[in-house]
């Protein structure tokens, strides 16, 4: 029996027995189990989010489009607003701990939806959220169904891509920020080129005439459209502003509502503050072991580049030594089999330098990941390309942080929870978090003790911690882009395109803050943990606490804590 079918039934058998005259008001009104909430809360997620059922490999979202109508996006509003009225009605006294966890997910997930919707105002304010629902690369970059089908979904996105990008022409206000504007142009238009020149690439092998001219009249009307929506905006930058700032009382709202963090802006500030002066600290002491006399930035230019013919073998090599070093500590559970290749990004998805494109925790099992690594355009200078790969250190930590134990072992724990609930919702800063926090437990538990590796793993924690610091300070201290582009330069030492990139993107994804305070909580929660058992002399665990923190797949912290802690509602401990 489908779940919609035994819903119906559930509800038959309640109506039966209501009083005479009673209508349908008095059926909805009784008592709901928090399973048939969580159930209807999901699937109203990705009625509104189909692009979220593609990633996270529920294929009957395949081919739809968000509706992004004026009347699509009330009935969004009126649904979060329900949705949070249910789940506001279950009674957690009556959960269990996983079932708590559950439901602070699914409300931080809903939450969040509430915040782009009516305080970000995403619809209205940010050209780039009307982007990813048009990203077409689920569909290419990996066989979970034949070519064919996975073809016909791409027509349909194609299709209703035009009605699609009216509405976001329509809806979008005439004042935007600049670098929203700037950021979503490049965006556009790198999409057009990816749908008139890599899309049909990948789908050339598609053997029925008729969807294959289905194909290329939907692709060149997509193509069109993304250049109609790419001049709107160029129109718009005639208008823009640097109103991008979300302000104090914003930021905070953000923090809480949809990370689980209630930490007061200065302490949090002082807190991320203190982990870059630790970490400065770090990497002067470490540069002084490789030269004494040079400067840090010296030895950060000594530590070169790794060959970018050799770049994938490289870190081949490092994704099968940190996977060996996991099992030979004992530090985290591999729950299953699947398997990371290591490979060139496709010419499709270069806009990024290294990333994991991870399976679906709801794909079948036997689909890969891709550790994915762009190698540098060929048309650059020979200078450039050689800065474009990072130091061998500096790689190791990327790889790290990517694949063993980061985002791939957190999808492989993901894959294995019984919970639909924890298996489809997802928490910046839990996510981000666990694999920046894994990349300080590494060098700690004794991955390499040469200073040069220490200084690979310190220089991406300080990228971290000055997007924390660069967060708050352009959307609740009034700081300008100039000033968070020189603070990547001076302190996180970046290049000069990075810094300048790091700090435009700091003003419309203001929770990149999540890497570094994700890791704070994190070793505090550890902290906390390991001085409880010891107290009631119990030993701990490095590994059973690492799987008990991923058994929660990546519900927010906060919940997490309560649950590890085993702390009731009303005496709940500060996350920091």
């Amino acid at each position: 029996m489908t779940r919609r079918a035994a819903l119906v039934a559930l509800l038959a058998v309640a109506c039966a027995g209501r009083p005479p005259g009673a209508g349908p008001r008095d059926a909805v009104a009784l008592p709901r189990t928090f399973t048939s909430v969580a159930a209807d809360v999901l699937d109203h997620q990705l009625r509104e989010h189909p692009q979220r059922g593609v990633e996270l490999g529920l294929h009957a979202y395949d081919g739809k489009l968000p509706d992004v109508s004026a009347a699509g996006l009330e009935r969004a509003r009126r649904q979060v607003a329900a949705d949070l009225a249910a789940l506001g009605a279950v009674d957690r006294a009556g959960l269990d701990r996983r079932a708590r966890v559950e439901h602070a997910a699914l409300i931080g997930a809903v939450l969040a939806d509430r915040f782009e919707l009516e305080v970000r105002r995403a619809p209205w304010r940010d050209p780039m959220a009307y982007l990813g629902p048009l990203d077409l690369t689920a569909y290419i970059s990996r066989d979970y169904a034949p070519l064919e089908e996975r073809a016909a979904a791409v027509a349909a996105i194609a299709e209703g891509s035009a009605a699609y990008l009216e509405h976001a022409r329509a809806r979008l206000e005439r004042a935007l920020p600049r670098t929203f504007l700037d950021t979503a142009l490049l965006q556009t238009r790198g999409s057009a080129q990816f749908v008139r020149v890599d899309v049909p690439a990948a789908l050339a092998g598609v053997g029925d005439p008729a969807l294959r001219r289905r194909l290329q009249a939907g692709l060149a009307s997509m193509a069109a459209a993304l250049d109609g929506y790419a001049q709107h905006l160029d129109d718009l930058r005639a208008h823009a502003t640097q109103d991008f700032a979300l302000g104090p009382d914003a930021f905070a709202q953000m923090l809480r509502e949809t990370q689980g963090i209630d930490v007061p802006l200065p302490r949090l500030m002082a807190l991320v503050q203190a982990d870059l002066d630790r970490n400065v600290g770090a990497l002067t002491a470490a540069a002084a072991q490789i030269e004494p006399a040079a400067s840090v930035a010296d030895v950060i230019a000594g530590l070169g580049h790794v060959p970018a013919a050799e770049v994938l073998a490289v870190a081949t090599a490092q994704s099968r030594r940190t996977r060996d070093f996991v099992v030979a500590r004992d530090l985290v559970s591999i729950p299953n089999d699947d398997v990371v290749r290591v490979v060139d990004t496709p010419p499709f998805l270069r806009w990024n330098a290294a990333f994991l494109n991870p399976s679906g925790p709801f794909e079948d099992a036997g689909l890969p990941s891709f550790y994915y690594i762009s190698p540098p355009d060929p048309t650059w200078p020979a200078a450039q390309q050689r800065e474009f790969v990072p130091s061998a250190p500096e790689l190791l930590f990327i790889t790290v942080h990517e694949v063993w134990p980061g985002h791939f072992v957190h999808g492989q724990h993901l894959r294995t929870n019984p919970s639909r609930a924890l298996k489809a919702t997802w928490n910046y800063t839990t996510a981000e978090g666990w694999a920046h926090y894994v990349e300080q437990m590494m060098f700690d538990a004794g991955l390499d003790d040469d200073p040069r590796v220490h200084v690979g793993q310190l220089l991406n924690a300080l990228l971290r911690d000055v997007r924390a610091l660069s967060a708050i300070g352009l959307h609740t201290q009034g700081w300008d882009v100039e000033r968070a582009r020189h603070l990547f330069r001076t302190a996180a030492f970046q290049d000069e395109a990075n810094a300048a990139q790091q700090a435009v993107r700091g003003t419309f994804d203001p929770m990149y803050l999540a890497y570094t305070v994700g890791k704070l909580v994190i070793l505090q929660l550890r902290a906390d943990v390991e001085a409880r058992q010891r107290a009631r002399g119990e030993p701990f665990s490095l590994r059973a606490f690492h799987d008990e923190l991923l058994s929660y797949g990546a519900a927010p912290l906060g919940a997490i804590r309560q649950a590890m802690l085993d702390e009731p509602d009303d005496a709940r401990t500060p996350l920091l």
